[in-house]
């Protein structure tokens, strides 16, 4: 049998323990680390896991910010993300982000067992008891394809979030104001919204209030 090798990420010990434990239970499975979310980027660029279990509910800071800085670092990382949560709009966002699964966390053990090996091959897992509004929502992310947003976009996101206006945007990156009107768009068609409360509802499910300065 091909064995799996891991990461567990999460800034609860007890939580990383009984996942390490879980998980190891299965043969084929075998932890490398089990870390908290100060130490993971650096374990996941030595040790170079086949897949990464993040814990969605438990990580500082936030889940998308920590799934956004394990795919800057090694973007061919394979992550699964196990929460609670079950807005479509914040796990669509997790998989633009490039997560590959996603797994309640109340989901029985052969969950997150399936949806761990097929991370393994690069294929998606979403848990069954989301809705079909979501399900139909991750297809069509599908198959735009993995998109996080560059960091122009993310900054031009966050200070519409702030509600800065396009002009001030504009003067306070030195930029044209045509460029903002052009990040604008590119954010909003990879993260699927269409409105400036669009925006701001993202930026307060995900973090970005909290992820920094306006300014940053």
């Amino acid at each position: 049998m091909t064995t799996t090798t891991l990461m567990v990420i999460s800034d609860e010990e007890l939580l990383r323990t009984g996942l390490t434990h879980l998980l190891t239970s299965e043969q084929e499975f075998r932890v490398l680390a089990e870390v908290d979310s100060g130490h993971a980027t650096d374990e996941l660029i030595r040790l170079t896991p086949d897949v990464v279990i993040l814990v969605a509910d438990a990580t500082r800071p936030t889940c998308l910010q920590m799934l956004i800085c394990l795919r800057r670092a090694a973007p061919s990382a394979r992550v699964v993300v196990i929460g609670r949560e079950t807005h479509h709009s914040y796990v669509a966002l997790l998989l633009s982000a490039g997560a590959l699964g996603y797994v309640l966390a109340q989901a029985s053990p052969r969950e997150l067992f399936a949806a761990t090996r097929l991370a393994k091959y690069g294929r998606r897992y979403i848990d069954p008891k989301l809705n079909d509004e979501l399900l139909a929502l991750f297809a069509h992310r599908a198959e735009l394809g993995t998109k996080v947003l560059s960091r122009r976009e993310e900054q031009v996101f966050r200070l519409l979030a702030f509600g800065h206006t396009l002009k001030e945007i504009a003067e306070q990156l030195n930029v044209s104001r045509k460029s903002i009107e052009t990040y604008q768009s590119r954010s909003r068609d990879k993260l699927g919204l269409r409105t400036r409360a669009d925006i701001v509802r993202y930026a307060r499910e995900t973090g970005l209030y909290n992820s920094g300065s306006a300014q940053n």
